[in-house]
């Protein structure tokens, strides 16, 4: 009788957890639109190029250290919330990644932060991990 329960808690679990995910996959609402939560000094590529020069001609990485903590944890949970996926970033680090939005920032500065990240992501998408690394022996 004991497993039987056991049984069911687990599926009405997984069940819950699944309906969770599918809310979250939507990553929207029913027209589309969601709240990006940023500060204001992470809000757009200007603001990313503004802090790439000040870290670079005033050693002012306050700024740009801002932006990769946000990128940090918006590719965090991305890798939490995707199916399928372990590590978006795939075999790049973090610093590769934060050049690639540098790039992408300075060829578009009218962009928000956010269209920026959505790009990052949908590129890299096809290169991320879907597995741990097996640990060693």
């Amino acid at each position: 009788m004991g497993s039987k329960r056991a049984v069911l808690a687990a599926a009405v679990a997984v069940a819950l957890v699944a309906g969770a995910v599918q809310q979250v996959a939507r990553a929207a609402d029913e027209g589309g639109q969601y709240k990006v939560r940023a500060f204001g000094k992470v809000e757009t590529c200007y603001a990313l190029n503004r802090a790439v020069n000040s870290a670079k001609k005033e050693d002012d990485w306050g700024a740009l250290y801002g932006f990769s903590l946000y990128t940090m944890g918006y590719l965090t949970g991305i890798n939490r919330l995707a199916s399928d996926t372990y590590d978006i970033g795939g075999r790049k680090n973090s610093k590769t990644l934060m050049v690639w939005l540098e790039k992408y920032c300075l060829d578009n500065p009218e962009h928000s932060f956010d269209a920026a990240l959505y790009q990052l992501t949908a590129e890299i998408f096809p290169a991320r991990t879907t597995r741990a690394p097996a640990e060693s022996p």
